[in-house]
């Protein structure tokens, strides 16, 4: 055997003993053509692995704006009823009301809308405007101020936002009533009857928010609240799964608010009639006369007839 065939057979019984090496000899790669691919010069080593995991990275960073939003109001709505549990009413107003005001205001209809939009694009800038609320018992926020032209697209967004989610018409009735029940440890009880309202423009049939402006109503003693307040009792009463403690009370006023309403109507009419004969005294003093010449007799017509009397 030559030497050249010698050195040939210990290559191939070389290669053979090892089981990670092809027994066909390689190429000279030197011979073949190198192709270079470069990236952009404007990519970026995270662009490019952006590029491989896109799905990926694009659930994970995108969340629901509402989620977001809700959950700054909840951190809100339970600094709120901490402080309530602790009879502080005034900051638990306070939590409540900052609450609302991150909460888009309830949805126009379409004419209104229209005829807010006429009023800002004239430099008119103000506007109109399982439930766990987490205090036992349980504002009306004060007016917000309107929109400036540069947030107006996004007081638009927020207002369609609120017309679609029903999460947020659910929190800002919470809200609301939260509020109301503070305005009633206050005995500020016109704000209750307004806050409650505010409540039900959310959930016409929000058991609290209806209990709470019965109560404001009742207190404000005009024939006018006292009769507002019986119809929302009457309405209460037509509610599913009521509280033992709170049907009892329902039976009370709706015993007890009809001889009150009567009795303040008549007060009520004694005093309008009052008011008015001291104004026809006034005018009518200037010609001699006064309101006690005049007199009103009831007719079959359920009318008066009136006759002057020297």
């Amino acid at each position: 055997m030559s030497s050249s065939d010698s050195d040939r057979f210990e290559e191939l019984s070389s290669s053979s003993s090892s089981s990670s090496q092809s027994t066909i000899p390689k190429s000279n790669s030197s011979k073949l053509p190198t192709i270079s691919i470069s990236k952009p010069e404007s990519q970026t080593d995270e662009e490019e692995e952006e590029e491989e995991e896109g799905s990926l990275i694009f659930h994970d960073t995108v969340t629901d704006p509402i989620e977001h939003l809700i959950s700054s109001i909840e951190k809100l709505k339970t600094n709120g009823n901490l402080q309530f549990s602790r009879r502080d009413w005034q900051k638990a107003l306070n939590s409540y009301n900052e609450a609302l005001l991150e909460l888009p205001p309830i949805g126009k209809s379409h004419d209104e809308s229209e005829t807010q939009n006429t009023s800002l694009s004239l430099g008119n800038e103000g506007f109109s405007d399982d439930r766990n609320d987490g205090i036992n018992d349980e504002t009306h926020h004060e007016p917000r101020q309107g929109p400036s032209n540069e947030n107006k697209l996004d007081h638009q967004i927020k207002s369609e936002q609120s017309n679609l989610d029903p999460r947020l018409c659910n929190l800002r009735a919470t809200l609301n009533a939260n509020s109301a029940a503070c305005h009633l440890k206050l005995e500020d009880w016109k704000s209750a009857v307004e806050a409650s309202t505010a409540s039900l423009r959310d959930d016409p049939a929000y058991q609290k928010a209806l209990h709470r402006r019965a109560q404001g109503n009742e207190k404000l003693d005009t024939w006018a609240s006292l009769q507002a307040a019986l119809d929302d009792y009457n309405t209460l009463a037509n509610l599913p799964d009521l509280p033992v403690s709170l049907l009892k009370e329902i039976r009370l006023a709706q015993a007890r608010l009809p001889l009150l309403i009567s009795e303040r109507s008549e007060k009520e009419k004694a005093e309008m009639m009052d008011k008015l004969k001291t104004l026809g005294n006034t005018v009518l003093g200037k010609f001699g006369l006064s309101t006690d010449h005049f007199k009103f007799t009831p007719n079959e017509t359920g009318g008066y007839s009136m006759s002057f009397e020297r």
